[in-house]
């Protein structure tokens, strides 16, 4: 509450877009847009600021993010074309067109790879590399400006959000060992909703099990296929990182997680042990 001489509450276009819907429909539920709404707007007020700082050099967003791709991956700075669609979540036409591109300028090379025949390797030349190295400090000292409204701990925070987000919709990085050592597959909150929605369950949020591994600890724990894991020692699951966490603690206790599932309109509890390999290696 606010109190008298106290500021206004802080208000964007956004609130005043629910507040509108609020008012028009109170029966639809609106609140998801104070997240989705705003990362739209805020992509394109990014868009209009960021661009033109790549224009200055002859980049597109697009073209700096495979230079800086290259330029991260350490020297000889050369990814296969394979490595970049992954990293860059982009189908092998489009990337092949976006290298066609810089390599008419000489900013990278492109050569078969040795390792795949039907594969080819992207390296960054010394043109590009100095390209880079002109660009990037500009484009992270703009970053900073975009984010000047908040402090440190504010944009910290709000990185770790989104970031938590973003896990719940991409595919998991091939090195994220936490499903192979339980013997499962599992889909993040928005598939398993979408999935329960589409067989007629109640659209409840958690992770979906795809598969099990008979041989594995989930089977061992009495997980099947179709389950809905909701919570772990009755903190809310939504994505992989959750579940490692829960591993985690259990292993340091040296106790099974205690879940509880939803095995179609059913409730279940289970007990989970964690493997006794790491399952957290890759977490931070």
């Amino acid at each position: 509450m606010t109190g008298p001489g106290s500021p206004p509450p802080l208000a964007d276009h956004v609130d005043h877009l629910i507040d509108g819907w609020s008012h028009e429909r109170p029966d639809l539920r609106v609140a998801p847009l104070a997240v989705v709404q705003r990362v739209v707007r805020l992509a394109t007020y990014f868009a209009a600021e960021i661009e033109p700082v790549f224009a200055r050099f002859g980049l597109t967003g697009s073209d700096f993010a495979v230079l800086a791709n290259l330029r991260r991956s350490g020297a000889p700075y050369q990814l296969t074309q394979r490595d970049l669609m992954a990293s860059l979540r982009l189908t092998s036409g489009t990337v092949s067109v976006r290298v066609d591109h810089l390599s008419d300028r000489g900013w990278v090379r492109r050569e078969p790879d040795p390792d795949d025949g039907r594969g080819a390797l992207i390296s960054l030349t010394d043109r590009g590399r100095q390209l880079f190295e002109g660009c990037a400090p500009e484009h992270l000292a703009n970053a900073q400006d975009l984010l000047a409204g908040l402090t440190d701990e504010d944009r910290d925070q709000l990185g770790r959000l989104l970031g938590k987000l973003l896990y719940t919709l991409e595919d998991p990085e091939p090195n994220d060992a936490l499903e192979p050592q339980l013997g499962l597959v599992l889909d993040g909150a928005p598939v398993a909703l979408e999935q329960r929605r589409a067989v007629g369950l109640e659209p409840l949020a958690g992770l979906l099990v795809r598969h099990v591994d008979p041989t594995g600890p989930a089977a061992a724990s009495g997980i099947r296929p179709g389950d809905l894991l909701r919570t772990a020692d009755r903190r809310p699951l939504r994505n992989r990182h959750d579940l490692r966490r829960a591993l985690q603690q259990s292993r340091r206790s040296r106790r099974a997680v205690a879940l509880e599932i939803t095995r179609g309109a059913e409730p279940l509890r289970l007990r989970l042990t964690a493997p006794t390999a790491p399952a957290d290696q890759t977490s931070s």
